[in-house]
């Protein structure tokens, strides 16, 4: 493992099989939209950039709620395990948001950083909910020369990945070939 790909932390089934499967059938019946951009300080539709349907969770619907803390719950007991091999991770970290993402045939993201200068993003999160799909691959790039990929993080069903959101970590979602991936993301700052 090189320097760089170290604080790449991966944790295998954090969410059982049944919790993955509600809440990819919870992405369906929601009302997701086309993701957006921030670009000078506006969201917009850049579907060349960034093609995928998003739902963010709302602290005012209940059920919402409930997968927000079932979501958080999970990525602070990550937090705790990646603090004990990054020690100077010692602040408090405070979460910023959460999305769920439906990612259908043709749709990717790509390469780019959850960096932003409006939130300062700590840690960012990726918790895969399906397997039945081809394509959606997550690629990490060297940040010195981000035309070479130096890993491919292949998620299974309940997996989760985080890493810093800084501008070490550009990575990208490939397009989806076949199938609909379901994901989560979401930030700590």
């Amino acid at each position: 493992m090189d320097k760089i790909s170290s604080a790449i932390f991966k944790i295998d089934k954090v969410l059982d099989y049944k919790v993955c499967k509600n809440l990819s059938e919870y992405i369906e019946i929601s009302p997701v939209k086309k993701a957006t951009l921030l670009k000078d300080n506006k969201d917009v539709e850049d579907t060349k950039y960034r093609d995928v349907y998003n739902y963010g969770l709302n602290d005012s619907n209940e059920h919402d709620l409930l997968y927000k803390n079932l979501i958080f719950n999970t990525c602070s007991a990550a937090i705790k395990e990646y603090k004990k091999l990054f020690t100077s991770l010692h602040q408090e970290l405070k979460l910023e948001s959460i999305n769920l993402l439906k990612y259908v045939k043709g749709n990717f993201y790509k390469k780019h950083t959850d960096a932003f200068h409006q939130v300062n993003r700590q840690l960012s999160f990726i918790i895969n909910l399906n397997e039945d799909y081809k394509g959606g691959e997550l690629i990490f790039y060297y940040p010195y020369n981000q035309q070479l990929a130096y890993s491919k993080v292949e998620l299974k069903t309940g997996d989760l990945v985080m890493f810093p959101s800084n501008f070490m970590y550009p990575h990208s979602v490939e397009p989806i070939i076949s199938g609909t991936r379901y994901s989560i993301v979401c930030w700590f700052s």
